[in-house]
């Protein structure tokens, strides 16, 4: 699993790495390596240039449960070769939130202000930007609050 982070962290789409050295700095690569123990990582793949099969993405839930509501933080780390594999990272995403939907009540996170293709994946899977600041969550400037209520309840 390790070196297929490091792959992933070594090929950041430009948008992801701004964000992470956003969120984490100069040491945003081993904050990264020591929240991965934290949560089960899920891999995408796809092509590279060769046509050898690579991991394009990872990311995950880290689930925060209550009695009341199961609630996860969702999140995404992309390579550069997402930009020739857009329809399997998209049919994946789909699949995993699809998944996701039966189980959480409640996914969220935080983007960067100038991630604007992760923006669009988000809100066509359902995600919402339309609440920039829930009551006594701190957000880190730049970053924007996103979510997705689910029908979890009812299915």
């Amino acid at each position: 699993m390790l070196k297929k982070c490091e792959f992933i962290l070594n090929n950041l789409r430009d948008e992801d790495l701004v964000e992470l050295k956003a969120l984490w700095k100069d040491d945003w690569k081993n904050k990264v390596l020591n929240s991965l123990s934290e949560t089960k990582v899920l891999f995408a793949y796809g092509y590279d240039e060769f046509y050898d099969v690579i991991p394009i993405a990872m990311g995950g839930f880290y689930e925060l449960f209550d009695e009341k509501l199961k609630i996860a933080c969702v999140w995404l780390l992309t390579t550069k070769y997402v930009s020739q594999n857009k329809m399997t990272l998209m049919k994946e995403l789909k699949n995993q939130i699809s998944f996701a939907d039966k189980k959480y009540d409640l996914m969220y996170n935080f983007i960067y202000k100038s991630n604007f293709e992760a923006k669009n994946w988000l809100k066509k899977l359902g995600f919402s930007f339309d609440n920039p600041k829930p009551e006594g969550l701190k957000i880190k400037e730049n970053f924007e609050f996103f979510y997705k209520l689910t029908n979890r309840k009812e299915k």
